[in-house]
């Protein structure tokens, strides 16, 4: 038996012990249509040429919708199925928005890539037909409601609407062997990107320009998509921004981004878009268009990888701020004495960029004063060090109370301070002699 029918017997008995549930259910029976589609039970909508089938023991719950006249043929609703008595009862209460169960939708190639370089709630592309991409679409919030609904869950009509939400899934496998389309993953397709492509990597400073700031960066990943070596054109296809969230890029031309660099490529060969031959002009050309930022030419570095470090440190170093700020019980003496001994001016600058206002400065020297004296002093004492150095040329004023913090640590083990501070090379012991007041 077919899972779609096996979830149409359950449901039907669900139904039933409703039915039965006290007088608060008034909703009609549950009448079951004669068997259609050569003796399946189920009802097949036409969409667009493709079927999609659903039980037909529970029509009388359900509104589909099938026509969608205002559609792009590039991005194209196919079906949507609602839950019939939370649409009603929303659009007679607020006309409109209540009862999306699920639905399916069509894109071509071009659409397929602002796609996935979107957010894409709601959205999962599960099959191709070789040319185009269909994909599950689904509420991002609970569609259900009624009028004298207190509590949702406490609701009688509620066990009902979680068994209506368990069928998208299955009319998905059916919709996808009914119509003899290819599984498809997105994220086998990245993985196919990324090993595919010979990238150049760019730092990006988005402050360059505006004061001169090299510290806070994002790392743009370009590659010649149209033609490999001498005359190919530049492009970026994926970027990190400084916390590591990685986002794809594809140019809004309305058309598959292989046909607009094919394209792009010909007019270059002909003298047009120059700075597209190599990779800092078509970095510049990326944020101009993306971001809508000009640029210097001190914008751009080119780097041999990207620096995975950077964003990690950067990230790390955010959640310790936050925990100190809303969760300080959370917070390991060591563990945060790592995490501020590993940053590197980069990231506290980084941080100061993302973390506006000081509400952090204080807490943060609060509970390294507090972290900086115990056990395995010596490695207590490294960490404080290495923070003193990669701030020393921070806008903000970290000398001031960490000069205090490395005065008790000298205090509660000399020898230990001593043996911390030889393990820096001599340019770096001798800042931190002449910028204390420590072994003078």
């Amino acid at each position: 038996m077919r899972r779609l029918e096996i979830f149409a017997l359950a449901l039907i008995c669900l139904l039933t012990l409703a039915a039965c549930g006290g007088e608060t259910d008034s909703r009609p029976p549950v009448q079951t249509p004669p068997p259609q589609d050569g003796g399946e039970d189920m009802t097949v909508y036409d969409c667009g040429g493709l079927d999609a089938a659903l039980p037909n023991a529970y029509l009388d719950l359900l509104l589909v919708d099938t026509e969608f006249p205002d559609a792009e043929e590039s991005w194209k609703p196919l079906i949507s199925v609602y839950e019939k008595a939370s649409y009603e009862a929303a659009m007679e209460e607020y006309g409109g928005g209540g009862g999306f169960l699920f639905g399916f939708l069509v894109m071509d190639q071009a659409a397929f890539e602002q796609h996935i370089s979107a957010d894409g709630s709601g959205i999962d592309v599960f099959a191709t037909d070789g040319e185009r991409y269909y994909a599950y679409t689904y509420p991002t919030d609970v569609q259900f409601y009624r009028s004298d609904a207190e509590s949702i869950p406490d609701h009688p009509d509620w066990p009902v609407w979680e068994k209506l939400c368990e069928l998208g899934p299955l009319v998905k496998e059916d919709f996808l062997t009914r119509n003899n389309l290819q599984s498809f993953s997105v994220q086998d397709f990245l993985g196919q990107l990324d090993s595919g492509a010979d990238h150049v990597v760019l730092k990006y400073y988005p402050y360059f320009l505006k004061d001169g700031d090299a510290r806070v960066y994002d790392q743009l990943l370009l590659r010649q998509p149209a033609r490999q070596g001498e005359g190919g054109i530049w492009a970026v296809d994926q970027w990190l921004d400084g916390h590591g969230n990685q986002y794809l890029y594809f140019p809004d031309s309305g058309k598959p981004a292989a046909e607009h660099y094919a394209e792009l490529q010909e007019q270059c060969d002909t003298g047009e878009h120059p700075e597209l031959l190599t990779p800092s002009g078509a970095a510049a050309a990326f944020v101009e268009d993306c971001f809508g930022h000009e640029t210097a030419e001190g914008s751009f570095e080119e780097i041999r990888e990207v620096d995975q470090g950077y964003m990690e440190r950067n990230e790390r170093l955010q959640e310790l701020v936050l925990d100190l700020e809303f969760r300080p019980e959370d917070v390991d003496g060591m563990d945060l004495l790592s995490c501020v001994g590993e940053a590197t001016a980069d990231n506290w600058g980084a941080l100061g960029r993302f973390m506006y206002g000081s509400d952090w400065f204080e807490p943060l020297m609060n509970a390294v004063a507090e972290a900086a004296v115990g056990e395995d002093q010596q490695t207590r004492n490294k960490a404080v060090m290495s923070f003193f150095l990669a701030t020393k040329d921070a806008r903000t004023d970290f000398l001031t109370p960490l000069e205090e913090i490395l005065e008790a640590q000298a205090e509660a083990d000399l020898s230990a301070f001593i043996a911390a501070l030889e393990e820096f090379p001599e340019e770096d012991q001798t800042y931190i002699r002449f910028n204390t007041t420590i072994l003078k």
